[in-house]
């Protein structure tokens, strides 16, 4: 039997040159915009100049909040009062994964009360967005988190020392628009960092408790495009076909990751992003392999062939491109696959980033709470998941 539920997307517009149809577009919903953008973003020429005559030429008046790193609860707060302030009518975010969250946030709170705190999971107080948010266009500059479809606003409280999400599908933005052409100046390691985040969105979507045959069927179709190019991104950055290769893949992530969930990896992910400031993809980076691991080897102790066994079998076989004789060669390739592209693409250990043992108790604790753990295929113990973490240090 087939059953599934599945979230509306935003109307998506991906290809080359599809920044040009921003002016048309933001028109639609109003001629007072705020922009939200990281300040190194804005201080690219090209890229600023090519919002400003989009919107400009159109009569369209455009306040500029800066997004700096993470969003926190305090930045979310600021950025509404400002959209407040300005009497804004749209919200227009541009730039990487954090950036639009950021967007996402201040759009849905502007028009609900509250601190954006009272909103978070796990840590805030269960208010549920009511009001329906400022309309939201969502401009990714890089090819990961695929935010720009997802239901979920991704924010830090230094307070609690903890990422969590403001998540309802109100948040999902009414336009996502995804050109190729504004992610060729990315630097290598954010090139990297950014296309382990969506292949790791990838396929814990399509080894999730809650996957389906529509994630599944776009997860295989993102992973090969991301085994196809990811490299070459990393290489060669001016390479236009790889680029919109990764920037489809991290489409079909966040598809995924909305209607399927993720695993252990991003429930350890955003405790440890919580407490170190370790960019998220490194993070997915040094985790990958080794969480693909320690769910195969649960997997192989319970029985000794499983359809969730199955999924990590046909994993080696998209990334090798052709079948194996045996499971196990299946199996030993995708996780030696995961741990070859971390080293090409240059991912640090974590300790770099001062990762401690330490920590391990209090991280692998809060990690427990995740939904994302829940998703995992199988439940791993205490000592896998700090194995996982020990192979991260």
């Amino acid at each position: 039997m087939i059953e599934f539920e599945f979230l509306s997307l935003p109307q998506i517009y991906f290809g080359r040159k599809q920044i040009n149809k921003l002016s048309s577009i933001t028109k639609e919903y109003g001629q007072n915009a705020i922009i939200v953008a990281s300040e190194s973003l804005w201080k690219n020429n090209e890229i600023k100049s090519i919002i400003e005559d989009e919107l400009t030429t159109k009569d369209i008046s455009i306040n500029v909040f800066h997004s700096r790193g993470e969003p926190t609860v305090t930045s979310v707060d600021h950025g509404v009062e400002r959209a407040q302030e300005v009497k804004a009518e749209i919200i227009i975010a541009i730039g990487g994964g954090s950036t639009i969250d950021l967007g996402k946030a201040i759009a849905g709170l502007v028009t609900n009360t509250g601190s954006a705190k009272n909103y978070l999971e796990i840590i805030g107080k269960g208010k549920k967005i009511i009001e329906q948010p400022l309309p939201l266009i969502a401009i990714p500059t890089t090819a990961g988190t695929g935010t720009e479809v997802t239901e979920n606003a991704v924010i830090l409280s230094r307070e609690d020392k903890l990422k969590a999400s403001i998540r309802n599908p109100l948040l999902i933005p009414k336009v996502a628009i995804i050109d190729p052409e504004l992610m060729v100046s990315l630097p290598k390691e954010i090139t990297a960092s950014c296309g382990l985040d969506a292949l790791t969105q990838l396929i814990e979507a399509f080894t999730s408790n809650k996957s389906q045959p529509i994630t599944d069927s776009l997860a295989i179709l993102g992973i090969q495009k991301a085994t196809e190019s990811l490299i070459r991104t990393f290489d060669e950055g001016n390479d236009l076909d790889a680029r919109e290769d990764m920037a489809f893949a991290s489409l079909l992530s966040g598809i995924c990751l909305a209607n399927a969930g993720l695993g252990a990896l991003h429930g350890l992910a955003g405790s440890i992003g919580g407490m170190f400031n370790i960019p998220h993809g490194i993070i997915c980076g040094a985790l990958l392999s080794s969480t693909i691991e320690q769910n195969i080897i649960k997997l192989l102790s319970q029985v000794p062939y499983s359809h969730k066994l199955s999924k990590y079998v046909r994993l080696g076989e998209i990334v090798s491109e052709h079948p194996f004789e045996t499971m196990r060669e299946a199996v030993t390739n995708i996780i030696g696959y995961t741990r070859n592209i971390t080293k090409i693409l240059e991912i640090p250990k974590l300790a770099k980033f001062g990762f401690k043992q330490s920590e391990f108790k209090a991280i692998i604790t809060q990690a427990k709470k995740s939904s994302s753990m829940g998703y995992n295929p199988v439940e791993l113990s205490d000592e896998q998941l700090t194995e996982i973490l020990l192979q991260a240090l």
